[in-house]
């Protein structure tokens, strides 16, 4: 379950290949397959591949997904600059959008935990109004922005983007899945040259993450940190890829934001978008005692947590306050965006964990609360 996506059903498997088992929790190859739906409208249909020894001393992972929603969320650029007006219709923060990706990374080993990375990332999107009759003819954000400039006729359907990525990697982690120790740090730049779809829209993106995790006590209490920025300080990127974050390494379906439970929990999901984003997210990991079940080693976590992130590079704000329109334009400066919440977590051999999380946000303009029922830990 997803407050932002509702209900999800299907199937989903993961396999791990442990091999001889010298590595564990590490593994060789581990297969991810998912075929489901959600009430709201979405739908996930997804292969990864990862694998740290499909050749020696590199890590290779693939990633090939069809993500149709009908109910996409749209809230405008530069987060409090747009205005949250809570009585409209249901569709009027929506968009459809159809989206391709495949991902390829491959990372390889320098010395000590730093690595190197290269990689392609290929996005296509397909974007038309919420087209769900019962909603056929209502007013939405997406037509405000159209009409006032701030999304361009040769980018309002949607488009390819081509992205070449290369970057740093350090990674000193005990556990990759569930960390009780170490740091994982990434640097990655993106160009997207514009020769597909050849609209003029050729840009960089850069993207820092740095995580940290301190033991409290043992095993059992950890203390979880991650800081996080992505800028574009070149070019012209089209509004429907602003709201995608730059990883290596997909932890959860999407990796876009800032806001929902892939980036923000409890707060709007693509509720702060701009040109350049930053974000901190904290926690405390309390572990029970493992047992051995089934063949198989488990144990409980909860995870208290606090999120917060803005906007730092601000994305068409000249034509955003030169508009009347009350829906575009709130007359509010960008500040920060906080969360708090508190997690339950169920893993399996330190690898295979089923998470629930409730979050609230702190100010009204970014939402109430959100569920969220899923996998793995946000970092």
């Amino acid at each position: 379950y997803n407050s932002d996506l509702g209900f999800q059903y299907g199937a989903y498997c993961e396999l791990y290949n442990f091999g001889d088992g010298i590595l564990y929790p590490g593994y060789y190859d581990k297969f991810s397959f998912e075929i489901s739906r959600y009430t709201k409208g979405s739908g996930v249909y997804a292969f990864t591949y990862d694998s740290p020894q499909l050749w020696k001393n590199h890590r290779v992972l693939f990633n090939l997904a069809w993500l149709p929603e009908k109910m996409c969320d749209f809230y405008g650029y530069n987060g409090y600059q747009t205005p949250y007006i809570k009585d409209v219709n249901k569709s009027f923060y929506k968009m459809s959008r159809k989206q391709l990706r495949l991902l390829v990374d491959i990372q390889g080993k320098i010395k000590n935990g730093l690595n190197w990375m290269v990689g392609v990332a290929w996005q296509r999107m397909v974007i038309t109004p919420v087209s769900l009759k019962k909603y056929a003819g209502a007013d939405n954000l997406y037509s405000h922005y159209l009409q006032a400039g701030l999304i361009k006729s040769d980018e309002a359907r949607g488009g390819n983007v081509l992205q070449l990525k290369s970057g740093m990697v350090y990674d000193s982690r005990d556990i990759e899945a569930d960390p009780t120790k170490g740091m994982f740090g990434e640097f990655i730049v993106a160009f997207a040259p514009d020769i597909i779809d050849r609209r003029g829209y050729t840009f960089l993106k850069t993207n820092f993450s740095f995580s940290y995790y301190q033991p409290i006590w043992n095993r059992y209490i950890t203390m979880a940190a991650r800081l996080s920025a992505q800028f574009t300080p070149l070019g012209k990127a089209p509004y429907y890829i602003q709201s995608n974050i730059t990883t290596m390494y997909l932890r959860q379906t999407f990796s876009e934001g800032l806001g929902g439970n892939y980036s923000l929990r409890g707060i709007l999901r693509n509720r702060i978008v701009g040109n350049g984003m930053g974000w901190l997210n904290l926690e405390l990991r309390f572990r029970s005692k493992t047992i051995r079940l089934i063949r198989q080693n488990w144990y409980l976590a909860c995870n208290p947590f606090m999120d917060a992130g803005t906007v730092l590079q601000p994305y068409r704000t000249g034509v955003q306050k030169l508009s009347s329109d009350p829906y575009i334009y709130s007359g509010d400066k960008e500040a920060i965006h906080l969360s708090t919440g508190i997690g339950i977590k169920l893993v399996m051999n330190h690898n295979f964990i089923l998470s629930a999380e409730w979050a609230k946000a702190i100010d009204y303009r970014d939402g109430t609360s959100a569920l969220s029922l899923g996998l793995n830990y946000l970092f």
